[in-house]
This record gives structure tokens, sequence and C-alpha cells, in this order.
């Protein structure tokens, strides 16, 4: 059984690749932002499932708009609900998500809400993602964020 202090650790452990991952999406770092998922399934929608980071990353170039070294973009997380296994060995969450963007000649808006539903394990005292599924609830004008938009 996993005491409540290393539960705590793990949730806040879990909670920081949640929050890195889209630091890095925001920065522009889409190889960074895939390489969470190095050992991972990444399922966007019902067509786009990766696995890896070499195919989330294929994801993340081909449709998104890069504007020098920002998207012009904001992943809100919120309401992030994290349960470890009493094993403390893997854990999973569902969080809210809300996208804004604003570039030149673009207003600040939500272009994007949805949900996440990740997994994660520990291997070697480290935590990783071993899946996250994106479940979206709607999007706003994405013109100025997915190429075929």
């Amino acid at each position: 059984m996993i005491s409540r202090e290393d539960r705590r650790e793990a949730e806040d452990q879990i909670a920081r690749l949640i929050y890195t991952y889209c630091h890095r999406l925001d920065g522009a770092d889409l190889e960074g932002a895939a390489s969470l998922f190095e050992n991972a399934r990444w399922q966007l929608s019902p067509e786009v499932v990766c696995h890896g980071k070499a195919e989330h990353l294929a994801a993340l170039e081909e449709p998104i708009i890069v504007y020098g070294d920002k998207l012009g973009t904001r992943h809100m997380v919120a309401n992030l609900i994290t349960d470890v296994a009493d094993d403390g060995l893997t854990a999973h969450s569902m969080s809210y998500v809300i996208s804004f963007q604003v570039v030149e000649g673009f207003p600040l808006q939500p272009i994007f809400q949805g949900r996440y539903e990740d997994t994660f394990a520990l291997t070697d005292g480290t935590w990783h993602f071993t899946s996250r599924t994106v479940h979206a609830d709607g999007a706003g004008d994405m013109s100025h964020h997915h190429k075929s938009a």
C-alpha cells in the first residue's frame, strides 16, 4: 500500500508532466512535447492514434501552424484529478483543457475545449505517460492554428 506522502509526491510529479506538455506545446517545442510520449499512446481522435515519440511528433508537425518560436496558444489545464494505484506503480488522471490563441490579426479567443484522460507508470523512480486520450468537446476558429482549418 502506497503511503500518503508517496501518493502526494506521485500526484505532484504527474501534474508536472501534464503541465510540462502544455508549456512545451505553447512554446512551439513540438519535439519536446512529443518526447513525453516516447513509449506511450496518444489519441487525438478515433482516426488519429499515435504510438511513441516519432508518430506523435508527426501528428503535431503536419497540421499545426508555427509562428517563429510560438504557436500563439495557451493550453490551460484545470480540474485535475489523479488516482494513484495502491501499489504506487500506475496512475490515471482526468482533466479539462481549454486552448486560447492570439496572433497578429487574430484576437485572443478560445479555440478548443476538451478533456484529457491520461495513464502513467512509475519506472526506475520516474513517472511517465503510458497513454493520453483527448476528448474534444468543442472548437472555435482553428484557422490560425491548423493548416487545414
